[in-house]
């Protein structure tokens, strides 16, 4: 495939956005796929590090300064610098040739620059955090613990593919590779607080390390033996930082475009970060983390983790006492090694760090569902042979005919759905939805052979559930076999419950609005 990705960094959008398209982009390169860059030319800007990655990169002109949205425009079109007509000309002329994918990751666009350069590309990806606007894409990704699909209804087209969660977090595969380091030290270390370690973001406009440093610098836990702070090299406070890292009671470093983050995290005890993209990574190692919010947009994502357990809400740039309450709270965790283990654990389960891999998969097998016909009766019956008799209740195998007079009924029955997932055409597997009183369905889910393996499941029962809210549908449930071990992690996976075992099955339940959050465990 060839992929382009248009993304922009700068001091006020900070780097976030560019490095996790930077994680898609050598993710798809490892399996054979060829991504370029399109950014604008913006104080701060990344093109430098992106072909230092080995990826191309055109550079859009800088703009003149003078741009001021207009009153309809999203919240963050300032971000543009341009206006969008504007960037999405430029961006087209860049292209200069058809693409399989164009990623388009930034705030400041909406469906009038993804129509306006959609002739680029066969199809438009966007990578979003915020659900404040409408898109018109193919597939959309927000890996925001507490997001819900839900919340982009009547925002992309009908027939646009959701990835949603922190199981989809872009992180570069050192994370995962580092995670059972990461939590075997903390455990044996008991979960003890020697080492702190600060960073937020690339940029960290309003100072929010240096505040950090001046309240610990007054106030510091006598567990705490070393302090690692890590700094882009366009912030601002850098200097400032690294004089008063010198300044210190005990031995701060200062580190500037680090390349190896996974290591540094596996190293700490408890981090100081912002809750953007670099709370996943922290996630993954299963780091304790006090979170700041730095821009509106990550009070939500902040509160969710906080909700989960797996980091404590310190506050928000903008508070005054920031840095006390920061301090404060690295004073209580050096008491508390307890709820330190507490949040490590519960950090974990929120992202493992496959989650590249499986967007890639996302692009390479677009995913389409359709109303099944008696055209495909046939095909789902030859998928039923060969599976084990305690995946269907009515067992694996039904005589041909049989199946063929249940599934003509079933396609006219008022109260059962059936789709058919398809990739250009080609029949991936079956869904079933089957009605009940009081807005309540039981799912039903089968692969075809070749599909199976490929992380298919978790994205199909995301779409059903989209397909069942737009039914009206408030509740779904799902009968698992207890010995069918894999399709009862994949349920799990998906955000159902068990609420116990009726029949001979365990049974699961998902309610639509709420959703729980996925096990990460579940590839």
């Amino acid at each position: 495939m060839q992929v382009a990705f248009r993304c922009d960094a700068s001091l006020q959008i900070g780097s976030g956005h560019v490095m996790r398209c930077l994680t898609l982009a050598e993710a798809l390169r490892l399996r054979g796929h060829t991504c370029r860059f399109i950014c604008r030319d913006l104080p701060g800007q990344m093109a430098e590090r992106i072909e230092s990655s080995g990826f191309a990169v055109t550079l859009l002109p800088a703009p003149d300064g003078g741009f001021v949205p207009g009153a309809k425009a999203p919240f963050h079109a300032q971000w543009a610098a341009v206006p969008w007509q504007t960037d999405a000309t430029q961006t087209r002329a860049a292209l200069a040739a058809d693409y399989d994918w164009l990623v388009l990751d930034h705030y400041a666009f909406d469906a009038q620059w993804e129509k306006a350069v959609r002739p680029a590309a066969a199809r438009i990806m966007v990578i979003d955090d915020l659900g404040d606007r409408s898109h018109m894409a193919d597939l959309l990704l927000d890996q925001n613990l507490g997001r819900q699909a839900a919340d982009y209804d009547g925002l992309l087209p009908d027939t646009a593919e959701r990835l949603i969660g922190p199981r989809f977090a872009l992180l570069r595969p050192e994370f995962e590779a580092a995670r059972a380091q990461s939590l075997a030290r903390r455990k044996a270390c008991g979960f003890a607080l020697r080492h702190l370690m600060i960073f937020l973001g690339g940029m960290d406009l309003p100072d929010v390390t240096g505040r950090a440093l001046a309240a610990l610098a007054a106030d510091l836990p006598p567990s705490v033996r070393q302090i690692t702070v890590v700094m882009g090299p366009s912030a601002p406070c850098l200097g400032s930082v690294q004089e008063q890292a010198k300044a210190m009671p005990i031995p701060t470093r200062v580190l500037v475009g680090v390349t190896d983050m996974a290591a540094l995290m596996a190293e700490a005890d408890l981090a100081i970060g912002a809750a953007g993209g670099t709370a996943w990574e922290r996630c993954v190692q299963g780091l304790p983390s006090l979170i700041v919010v730095l821009a509106h947009n990550q009070q939500e994502g902040a509160e969710a983790l906080a909700k989960a357990g797996a980091a404590m809400l310190a506050g928000a740039a903008a508070d005054a006492a920031l840095g006390k309450s920061l301090c404060d709270a690295v004073v209580r965790l050096s008491r508390d090694p307890i709820a330190m283990e507490a949040m490590s654990a519960c950090a974990a389960k929120v992202a493992d760090g496959l989650g590249a891999a499986r967007v890639a998969v996302a692009m390479e097998i677009p995913v389409q569902l359709r109303r099944a016909s008696m055209a495909d009766a046939q095909t789902v019956w030859h998928w039923r042979q060969g599976l084990p008799q305690m995946a269907f209740r009515s067992g694996a195998n039904t005589p041909l005919a049989d199946h063929l007079t249940w599934f003509q009924h079933a396609l006219s029955a008022a109260d059962r759905r059936l789709f058919i997932a398809t990739n250009n055409g080609i029949a991936l597997g079956h869904l079933r939805l089957d009605l009940h009183a009081q807005g309540a369905a039981t799912v039903s889910i089968l692969l075809a052979p070749d599909a199976r393996g490929k992380g298919l499941g978790l994205r199909l029962l995301a779409r059903l559930a989209d397909l069942a809210r737009d039914e009206g549908l408030h509740h779904l449930v799902a009968e698992v076999h207890p010995s069918n071990a894999s399709s009862r992690a994949l349920f799990l996976a998906a955000g159902y419950a068990e609420t116990g075992h009726a029949n001979d099955y365990v049974h699961l339940s998902l309610p639509l609005r709420g959703l729980q959050t996925p096990d990460p465990r579940v590839i």
